[in-house]
């Protein structure tokens, strides 16, 4: 059993780290909202999908670990969290377990922050995006267009002396 909480606290020490730089991205991108070029931004998406799939596959096994707990414990692996886990280990597991708990709450508390903040940021330019291309529409529904050849294709509603 003490290899387990060992192990799980290497596992929990590796996705604290890996929140990390998730989370150093995530601030990056807020940071430098609309300033990134292109490349700078697919290259920053990338990253940030590099740490989603390495977080992804850490806690595949941090689950793993925690099955292997409850089965040495004989409990139900559902029912075993890592605040149960922490209640049950004994020192110096605890604490280590514990300080490691504190820091992943923090830290997804964080990026949860921060992908609000960058999500909500994507949202307004969108939003402006398609005000412009709603306006680009009008103004062509408005203004006559020309065929390859140069001929009138749209024209526009004249009004006739008697009329006017």
């Amino acid at each position: 059993m003490e290899n387990l909480l060992t192990a799980l606290t290497s596992l929990l020490s590796e996705e604290i780290a890996l929140h990390e730089g998730l989370k150093s991205d995530l601030a990056l991108e807020a940071e430098q909202d609309g300033k990134l070029t292109a490349g700078e931004f697919l290259k920053l998406q990338q990253r940030k999908y590099h740490w989603a799939h390495q977080i992804g596959e850490l806690e595949a096994r941090r689950i793993d670990q925690v099955d292997a707990l409850a089965q040495c414990w004989s409990e139900d692996p559902r029912q075993l969290t890592l605040r149960s886990i922490i209640a049950r280990a004994t020192s110096p597991h605890d604490e280590a377990l514990q300080g490691c708990y504190k820091a992943l709450r923090a830290l997804v508390d964080e990026v949860r922050r921060l992908a609000g903040e960058t999500g909500a940021n994507a949202q307004a330019r969108l939003k402006a995006i398609d005000a412009t291309l709603a306006i680009i529409g009008e103004a062509a529904r408005i203004h006559p267009t020309y065929s390859d050849a140069g001929r009138l294709l749209q024209r526009k509603p004249t009004f006739k002396d008697t009329t006017a």
